[in-house]
């Protein structure tokens, strides 16, 4: 082989090895849906009325389930009396559970979208509205 044949062959050899590396999906799964961190994740499938109507119901969704984690507190009591008398038991319970909402100012912004090329599934990144303002300070 002379010398321009051995550069051709690695010209090609290389052109084959660049394309059969393997490259990350361009539209790959976000990490913060399974791992929202501070925040919450939250998704809608395709709507009749559009993008809009797509991206306003999962903003909903999650600004729901924001506030069940970030909002609410549930408090439960439960006791159970039994007492024993010539061999026979006998059991009384009770239970009572009180759900209270704090009405403090909760702020979430929507930090990041992604759709789903698969399924067209909207989802949204809601995250409380100090962190957001912390990130963009720090771009």
């Amino acid at each position: 082989m002379n010398h321009f044949q051995r550069i051709i062959f690695a010209a090609l050899l290389s052109g084959l090895l660049a394309s059969c590396a393997t490259k990350a999906p361009v539209n790959a799964k976000p990490a913060w849906i399974d791992n929202p961190g501070n925040g919450v994740s939250a998704s809608a499938g395709m709507h009749v009325r559009g993008r809009a109507a797509q991206e306003e119901l999962a903003t909903l969704r999650a600004r729901e389930e924001y506030a069940k984690r970030f909002g609410v507190s549930i408090n439960a009591i439960q006791s159970m009396d039994t007492t024993v008398t010539n061999g026979h038991a006998f059991t009384v319970g009770a239970d009572s559970a009180n759900e209270n909402t704090h009405q403090n100012d909760i702020r979430a912004a929507v930090k990041a979208k992604w759709i789903d090329p698969d399924s067209d599934e909207l989802w949204v990144w809601l995250v409380p509205a100090g962190e957001l303002d912390n990130h963009i300070q720090n771009r």
